[in-house]
């Protein structure tokens, strides 16, 4: 078995696909306020709060859906940095609290970068794809409502999604 986190191309894909698993998932969850999303040895998740909403495996289908129409439009990654305070003002701007907290637990003389696709900005150190057309073949695979013990997520109801697989 390929280590995902460890194949620099497989690595960017999944990563890639984490963004746009959380661009579909704050389409269709206006609300939706996010964590991390990382790359994992078999692909990737993001952690999401959705509040009251709590995601299933039967959801995964629309979301899936709504990635697929995020990838014809072919969104360009656009990477960018901010100081400490604007980084901060931004993301309170979102109402993204979590990456609020991120950006303060960041060491003082940190870049702080965001890569932006389409409307979705996101907190991020990168590397990404330049363009979410490649981002054909994934797979979500699961949702688990659960409680994540960072930061404020701690004690907070949570959905990691989706333990996807891209390449």
């Amino acid at each position: 078995m390929i280590n995902i986190k460890e194949n620099e191309e497989l690595h960017v894909l999944n990563h890639s696909c984490a963004h746009l698993l959380a661009q579909a998932v704050k389409h269709l969850y206006p609300n939706a306020k996010f964590w991390v999303g990382p790359v994992t040895t078999e692909g990737f998740y993001y952690d999401i709060d959705l509040g009251d909403v709590t995601l299933t495996n039967d959801d995964l289908p629309k979301i899936e859906k709504e990635m697929k129409k995020i990838v014809k439009e072919g969104a360009t990654l656009e990477r960018f940095t901010l100081p400490r305070q604007e980084a901060i003002d931004l993301m309170r701007k979102r109402e993204e609290p979590y990456k609020v907290e991120l950006i303060e637990d960041l060491p003082e003389d940190a870049e702080i970068s965001f890569y932006q696709q389409g409307e979705y900005i996101d907190l991020c150190a990168g590397p990404h794809l330049m363009n979410t057309k490649p981002l054909k073949a994934m797979k979500l695979i699961s949702s688990s409502g659960g409680i994540s013990a960072a930061n404020s997520f701690s004690g907070c109801s949570t959905d990691s999604v989706a333990a996807g697989r891209s390449g």
